[in-house]
């Protein structure tokens, strides 16, 4: 009987391990899960920050490794390192997995700013469950001023959880990572739409200093020295691929974990898909990452295949395979 682990519950993890069980019905799999609630839809985090989705409704219970009695969920472990030449899996909590095959496919988490990190029990985050309950918690509402220091995607997200929920947003960027270029939405739209929902953008200023007054919010000093009263501060920094614990281990990371299209490590019974991985194509001279969740699912059925097969199937240089994020267009989205 073989023995499968997963490194992660979001969409190609669970993807992989649904094609996986297709395959090969006899298979012991296991998925390791550094989150407490690990199936969510983590695209609808801003909605229910917002206000407009129940607790209930954000969780995917319906998810079909939850009823399959010979799939393991470690949920709330963390990786700490792992053992290509053993075939082992190091948890933090120091118990080990072995595997014959493995999928890293940890995603991306939001990079830290050297000054949030520093002042991180004042600055929330947006990355998990878990911050979207802690956010919620706050109480800020309606008229309330929050300040958000991010870029790209991953801060136009944050920035929509707070206008949705009726607050009057202060976003702190930079020029020239404000949004990426050759994008589907082009920078003009998205800044227009920024301005349209009343958000005051300030360009190349960033968190210099947070001060707590007295429990009643914070000042935050900005690189300017301007002085902004807010209630709450959002850190919202650009994705990447959450493969810190690959140091050590031989495996090729650059910018995530260096696959070929069959989405094959440099050892022939690891695999990664979806954030954490960036896909080389040899033959036609191109390198990708993935940034979507519907991508990210299909690269996961890719790698739950070749898991079993050894190869077989690859992945197209399409957006399917590396950008779609939902069936919403972007902007659309704050209608959600």
């Amino acid at each position: 009987m073989r023995q499968y682990v997963i490194l992660g519950t979001g969409p190609a993890g669970t993807a992989a391990a649904e094609v996986v069980r297709q395959e090969d019905p006899k298979a012991r799999i296991t998925l390791v899960s550094r989150e407490f609630t690990p199936f969510y839809l983590k695209p609808a985090l801003a909605v229910f920050v917002a206000g407009r989705l129940e607790r209930d409704r954000l969780i995917r219970p319906d998810t079909p490794v939850l009823k399959d009695p010979y799939t393991e969920v470690r949920a709330g472990a963390r990786v700490y390192r792992v053992f290509p030449h053993e075939s082992r899996v190091l948890l933090s909590d120091g118990t080990s997995l072995y595997f014959d095959r493995l999928l890293v496919a940890t995603g991306a988490v939001s990079r830290m700013g050297r000054r949030a990190t520093e002042l991180r029990h004042k600055v929330h985050t947006l990355n998990s469950f878990a911050d979207a309950v802690r956010i919620a918690g706050t109480g800020v509402g309606k008229g309330a001023w929050v300040l958000v220091e991010g870029e790209g995607h991953t801060g136009l997200e944050v920035v929509r959880a707070f206008a949705m929920r009726g607050c009057r947003v202060v976003y702190l960027t930079n020029h020239t990572r404000f949004w990426p270029p050759g994008s589907p939405v082009a920078r003009a739209d998205v800044l227009e739409k920024l301005l349209s929902e009343k958000v005051e953008v300030l360009f190349d200023e960033t968190v210099l200093d947070i001060l707590d007054r007295n429990g009643d919010g914070y000042r935050v000093v900005t690189s300017t020295r301007r002085a902004i009263d807010v209630d709450l501060v959002c850190e919202a920094g650009a994705l990447e691929p959450a493969v810190g614990y690959l140091e050590g281990s031989g495996m090729l990371v650059d910018r995530g974990v260096v696959v070929d299209r069959e989405l094959r490590t440099s050892f022939d019974n690891i695999f990664a898909a979806g954030d954490a991985a960036r896909v080389f194509d040899s033959e036609n001279g191109w390198t990708r990452g993935n940034f979507g969740w519907q991508s990210a699912r299909e690269q996961g059925r890719v790698a739950g295949y070749n898991l079993v097969h050894g190869g077989g199937r690859r992945v197209g240089a399409s957006e399917a395979h590396f950008r779609r994020l939902t069936g919403t267009a972007l902007l659309e989205r704050w209608g959600d």
